[in-house]
């Protein structure tokens, strides 16, 4: 395989999992981030669902995803207004690492602009978002503009983390200004 980079793909409603399974079953990486709702402390009362409803991520060389079109329930690669099709890596990377701490995660507005921090310390160490302070509490925005969605990620004071001001996204600050 050539280069192989990440990729969104615009999936119909409900079709997630079976798209992530048929890019699989073709040797394509499928990533499709799960949270969990329901009540937290039992498994029982509580199901999985899709993070960002309607895309799932492949990783795979440019050639190979312009040709995936044809899986069911795929509607489109998806293409930023700039041109972008390719999701960073490190963004990928640190939402793996955000769902794999166990935190609770909550879908917001996409958010573009604000104070850019990197995580320090703790289970999110290098993790870069925008640092967002409401009522009190400290809250991590991790942004995916090529879907133009982002996640909230509560940063409590029973997990003492610092943060590094004016952290440098992987991807550019281009990527974050209007």
């Amino acid at each position: 395989m050539g280069n192989p980079q990440w990729y969104a793909l615009q999936v119909r409603p409900r079709f997630e999992r079976i798209v992530a399974l048929r890019l699989h079953q073709r040797a394509v990486e499928p990533y499709l981030p799960l949270q969990r709702v329901g009540r937290q402390k039992s498994n029982v009362c509580s199901i999985e669902l899709p993070l960002f409803p309607e895309y799932v991520f492949c990783k795979c060389d440019r050639a190979r995803a312009s040709s995936l079109w044809d899986i069911p329930g795929v509607l489109a690669s998806v293409r930023g207004n700039d041109g972008i099709d390719v999701v960073p890596e490190q963004q990928i990377t640190d939402l793996r690492r955000i769902l794999a701490a166990g935190l609770r995660v909550q879908p917001c507005p996409f958010i573009q602009q604000g104070r850019i921090v990197m995580v320090e310390d703790g289970p999110l160490s290098g993790v870069t978002g925008i640092l967002e302070e409401r009522a009190g509490k400290r809250l991590l925005a991790l942004s995916i503009p090529l879907i133009r969605r982002s996640i909230f990620i509560k940063i409590d004071d029973a997990h003492p983390i610092s943060f590094r001001s004016g952290a440098v996204f992987p991807f550019g600050t281009g990527y974050m200004a209007s």
